[in-house]
């Protein structure tokens, strides 16, 4: 944030997304300029922003005039209902933003995203990403619209929540069965991963150091760790977890 000469303030989540109460805290004592969050299956504890909350942050940006940003990158992977309409379509002053990635629908190497916005703001954004990138990738852009325009973009979502739904509700199986002295968690409304915390007995620094296993999101702090089940099969699902029961059992007698 140095080029902006930005200053970043943290605000607590909980398990039903965003603290309000503490943003609007913060409100009262400093001007706010925007706010970023991802209101489906926040990164990387995986709670899903409340519709009262979703409500009471529109009437604070209202009041205070600040921005939201909204990135909601995989709205389309929710299963326990439909997900939540976007903060951009209820009752702002122009002042929400939102954006969404289509890496995470078809895979990491589609570089291409999409933003709802303010006339004036797309403009200048694309002025910014100019200066930043002359080109970009007109062939995968075109093949993206024609997916897009042809239906199968949406025919393959289907298959995709269908499967991932499946495999989120395995690994609830296999954590319950194996893990459960160990740790607790919240099965996640949708996403691709499930955020667990290990029991105050056990230390996440355990399974940080075992050479055998990569977590690449580790929360020391909250003793916490980020478990993707989208791109594993059952039997690396279960390899996984009864790799981490295995070394959480030769750390820790129970």
């Amino acid at each position: 944030m140095k080029k902006t000469k930005a200053s970043v303030i943290e605000v607590p989540v909980d398990e039903n997304g965003l603290d309000i109460n503490a943003l609007e805290k913060i409100c009262k004592k400093k001007k706010i300029t925007a706010v970023y969050l991802i209101p489906h299956h926040h990164y990387p504890t995986t709670v899903t922003l409340s519709v009262e909350r979703r409500m009471k942050l529109l009437e604070l940006s209202n009041q205070y005039s600040f921005a939201i940003i909204e990135d909601d990158y995989d709205y389309d992977y929710h299963y326990s209902s439909s997900p939540y309409l976007p903060l951009a379509s209820g009752a702002h002053k122009g002042n929400v933003i939102y954006i969404g990635s289509f890496s995470k629908i078809l895979g990491s190497s589609i570089r291409i995203g999409f933003m709802v916005a303010p006339k004036n703001f797309i403009q200048e954004a694309v002025l910014l990403r100019k200066a930043i990138d002359v080109g970009g990738d007109g062939y995968m852009q075109n093949a993206l619209a024609e997916l897009i325009k042809s239906g199968d973009l949406g025919r393959y979502l289907k298959k995709a929540k269908k499967s991932y739904h499946q495999r989120r509700d395995y690994l609830n199986i296999l954590l319950q069965q194996h893990l459960r002295p160990y740790i607790s968690f919240t099965l996640p409304d949708g996403g691709l991963s499930v955020w667990i915390q290990l029991k105050d007995s056990y230390s996440v620094n355990t399974l940080k150091t075992h050479s055998q296993l990569k977590i690449k999101q580790i929360d020391e702090e909250e003793n916490a760790f980020r478990l993707g089940f989208a791109s594993k099969n059952e039997k690396e699902l279960e390899d996984a977890v009864l790799l981490i029961k295995k070394i959480l059992t030769n750390s820790y007698s129970i």
